[in-house]
């Protein structure tokens, strides 16, 4: 099965070109998953790249006082990588059934010398300054409670928007989101009835619909700052800029 390329909008595979893409899809050895599978495991060395190519997978890592956190969420077009041969940063889920394509690191080293304008697209798509300034903006603590909570669903409702295949809503419990944004169930669970009760969303098996889009996006007050956003070259602690490409 060959995914069109609207379900990788604004993602690694939907960015390059089509001479590109078509390599990309070659690359490695592909797997078929069942929903829960784990792609890799936190601290596992890191040997190979992740392309996932349909479906969607969750990060989470375990953090000091023994909490998982949930670190993002990847969508069709994403490719999870770390840096080569350290420990892997977090533990990789299908949260859906899905189909990725794993990757030797020498490949994905023949792949951008062979298609050079494919690298910035790499290193984007793997920037630690975007995710971290993402990230930021749903667990800003100086904005209230269900500010934060109206920001993690927008971000979620329009990276799910952008699969057609995705068949609607956010398919995120409470638990999730709780995770997602470092914050208590209880803290979580009241911002979410306050939602529903005002009309922002309602809550049907398990999946968070978006009802009042326009009411939502006056409670996040601002857009993600990611726009345009780019590590300065060499940056620290990016997986890619790091590595000095």
């Amino acid at each position: 099965m060959t995914a069109g390329s609207a379900v990788w909008s604004g993602r690694f595979l939907g960015v390059l070109d089509a001479a590109a893409r078509a390599a990309a899809l070659t690359l490695g050895v592909e797997q078929v998953l069942d929903a829960h599978t784990v792609i890799v495991w936190q601290d596992a060395p890191a040997d190979e790249v992740v392309l996932l190519v349909t479906g969607w997978a969750r990060s989470t890592s375990i953090t000091p006082s023994g909490r998982i956190a949930i670190l993002d969420i990847h969508h069709p077009g994403d490719i999870l990588a770390d840096r080569p041969g350290a420990p892997r940063a977090a533990t990789v889920t299908a949260g859906s059934a899905a189909r990725v394509r794993r990757i030797p690191h020498r490949d994905i080293a023949a792949f951008l010398t062979t298609y050079p304008g494919a690298g910035a697209t790499f290193r984007q798509s793997l920037c630690a300054q975007r995710r971290a300034t993402r990230r930021a903006w749903w667990t800003d603590p100086h904005v209230p409670v269900q500010n934060r909570v109206a920001r993690l669903l927008l971000d979620q409702e329009q990276a799910f928007g952008q699969d057609p295949t995705h068949t609607g809503g956010i398919p995120l419990v409470q638990r999730d989101l709780a995770a997602m944004l470092g914050m208590s169930m209880s803290l979580v669970q009241t911002a979410v009835s306050g939602l529903r009760n005002a009309g922002y969303l309602e809550v049907v098996s398990r999946r968070i619909h978006l009802i009042n889009l326009a009411g939502l996006h006056l409670l996040a007050e601002e857009p993600p700052p990611t726009q345009g956003l780019r590590c300065p070259l060499r940056a620290e602690n990016c997986v890619v800029c790091g590595e000095g490409r």
